[in-house]
């Protein structure tokens, strides 16, 4: 079975809603307390996966696919993404050296394939255009668009992403039977490479890349780790391939692997918010001016809604509208993607990238704009509506969403308090949700509150016994009518208006029995029954504990009566019993036969009778 980037492990997954919560397309369905990522509506923004608090959201491996792909191909080229300078920052010698290690027959930057992208751009924007330009190089972006903004399809540049521009770019320059493995921050690369084969052919994350040199003992700090041989060798993969994989000798520091078939420049921060705009045009201040950057799922969503409404009212023409948005699902770019470690700070990963860009810059004293000079691929690519059976914007009658919120406990407008314990922003988005089949009416906490509130209810004033529940200050926090008729004047089923009027009253008022419920407040015995006299009343009470040291409660039975009538039957029966013995014990006399015998054996059986009936009337007591 081949999984989708994310998926669900249901198993591990039970009445837990933060992957809705944090899904900004709500495309997780919840079925039987399980959440599972519904693919024709996912964005594959990763998201559930930093927010499910047991891991049971999880991006597929790919690291056995690129080994595979190091195996059945004679070369297999990297293709590394610009926030590698954070996520590996100032390692890039042994970041190379390792991969070499891995099999790799050579690293390039996916930024290459940016200059090309943004090449293609700046001949788009130059030319008279009514309709806003929107970035292809965020897949997450263009998932978002073509699943939920089918309208804007069109205003997506009608170029590659910089990573298919970079695979076409490799295989033109080192032929078209290599392999092309991205590495890189982001999970829906993994998506792209499963829609486009070959550009790339695998894509892996930067945490399945640092799981992989784990498994083969490389260690970036440890140079002995970065020699080819040694690492291939400890490549646990390689005997179950049955082959072993070889790649080239790698030399020391001073004859340096470089990345090929050359170095980027200005668009190595393209992993950066508003990086592929300062790129453009060699950063031309006018057409500046006529960009917007935005980062963050969220606000890339109401990015797109903004660009749909105002486009369907003709305002998209107007002069202020920006001709080209570069929206990157991340919130400040690709250098915080779902795929990096937590190596450095959000804060310190933009200095990083921006200094490491000056500083190659500095390098290479090349003007940025000759970088794309040469044979450059065609990378034309047009995108289209996707899923949309599966679009999480399916219609609801009005009529069925009132209808939903009756059933969920939420007629009454009042009711609805858009409380986003559910995972919905609103009430009204949670009803649609369920008659989308997305969710179910168990997710709505209050309602679920108030159900069992209702249960326990009706369960108190149904009880044929007295009950009462107190806190550690022994105030009432409920009780039912007929503890009212046991302990109050009151001779009637009292309504909950009197109920409600009972809460918060002490107990000390109706009766003492703070001891009793001191035992079960602070021992170690969750219930303890007692038989207590109250003036004229024999009571069995049950105290029990409800939340240790908060709430406790007592059943109350009143078994007076049952009590007197056993005290007459024990009455009557030793009367019956006396005159019996009397009769016994003449008879005996006269039969003159074992006389002295019988009187004593008789005796010592009044005298047994008596005692029992003692401890019957007064030992439970």
């Amino acid at each position: 079975m081949r999984y989708e980037p994310i998926y669900t492990e249901k198993t591990e997954c039970r009445d837990c809603y933060k992957c809705v919560r944090a899904c900004p397309v709500k495309a997780i369905q919840v079925h039987q307390g399980s959440a599972v990522v519904v693919h024709d509506r996912c964005i594959f923004c990763g998201k559930c996966v930093d927010a499910c608090p047991v891991h049971a959201k999880k991006i597929r491996n790919d690291v056995p696919r690129a080994r595979r792909l190091i195996r059945d191909r004679s070369r297999v080229y990297v293709s590394l993404a610009p926030s590698f300078v954070t996520e590996f920052a100032g390692c890039e010698q042994q970041l190379l050296m390792g991969l070499h290690a891995l099999g790799f027959a050579g690293i390039s930057e996916t930024a290459l394939g940016a200059e090309i992208v943004s090449a293609h751009v700046d001949t788009l924007l130059a030319k008279s255009c009514s309709t806003p330009l929107i970035s292809s190089a965020c897949p997450t972006v263009v998932q978002a668009v073509e699943k939920y903004y089918p309208s804007l399809i069109d205003c997506i540049t009608p170029v590659r992403s910089p990573l298919g521009a970079h695979a076409l770019m490799l295989r033109e320059h080192y032929g078209e039977s290599i392999g092309v493995v991205f590495i890189g921050p982001c999970i829906s690369k993994k998506l792209e490479a499963d829609r486009n084969p070959g550009l790339p052919d695998v894509a892996l994350t930067f945490k399945e890349l640092r799981g992989w040199m784990q498994e083969c003992g490389i260690d970036l700090q440890d140079p002995q780790t970065l020699c080819a041989p040694d690492a291939v060798a400890a490549d646990p993969m390689s005997a179950w391939f049955g082959c072993t994989l070889e790649s080239p000798k790698i030399a020391d520091e001073s004859d340096p692997i470089s990345f090929i078939p050359r170095k980027a420049r200005t668009t190595t921060n393209y992993a950066l918010e508003s990086g592929m705009i300062s790129s453009l045009s060699g950063g031309d201040v006018e057409l500046q001016d006529r960009t917007a950057g935005i980062s963050g799922i969220l606000d890339v969503l109401q990015s797109l809604e903004g660009i749909a409404s105002d486009r369907q009212s003709g305002l998209s023409s107007c002069e202020a509208m920006p001709v080209f948005f570069e929206l990157l699902s991340c919130r400040g770019g690709c250098i915080n993607g779902p795929g990096c470690t937590e190596a450095l700070a959000p804060v310190l990963k933009k200095a990083v990238n921006s200094r490491y860009t000056r500083a190659r810059l500095k390098e290479l004293s090349q003007d940025p704009r000759e970088a794309v000079s040469g044979s450059i691929p065609s990378i034309a690519c047009d995108y289209h509506l996707r899923d949309q059976q599966g679009s999480g914007r399916l219609p609801a009658a009005e009529f069925e969403i009132e209808r939903m919120l009756k059933q969920l406990g939420k007629a009454d407008p009042r009711e609805r308090l858009d409380c986003g314990g559910c995972g919905y922003n609103s009430c009204r988005d949670f009803a649609i949700a369920c008659i989308n089949g997305m969710a179910e009416a168990e997710m709505c906490v209050t309602n679920m509150r108030k159900q069992a509130q209702s249960k326990v209810d009706m369960l108190l004033r149904t009880l044929p016994m007295g009950v009462v529940i107190v806190d550690h200050g022994y105030r009432i926090v409920d009780c039912n009518a007929q503890f009212l008729r046991m302990f109050s004047s009151i001779t009637y089923d009292a309504d909950d208006r009197e109920l409600n009027r009972v809460s918060g009253l002490s107990l000390n008022k109706f009766l003492d029995i703070s001891s009793h419920l001191s035992e079960v407040f602070c021992g170690d015995q969750p219930v303890i029954q007692r038989t207590i006299r109250q003036m004229d009343r024999i009571l069995a009470i049950t105290f029990f504990s409800i939340d240790q040291k908060r709430l406790a409660g007592a059943l109350f039975q009143d078994i007076t009566k049952a009590s007197r009538n056993r005290d007459a039957v024990m009455k009557r029966a030793e009367a019956v019993i006396q005159k019996n013995l009397q009769s016994v014990q003449q008879i005996a006399s006269l039969l003159g036969e074992n006389a002295a015998e019988t009187e004593i054996m008789l005796s010592s059986m009044i005298d047994v009778f008596e005692q029992n009936s003692e401890e019957c009337r007064g030992g439970s007591i």
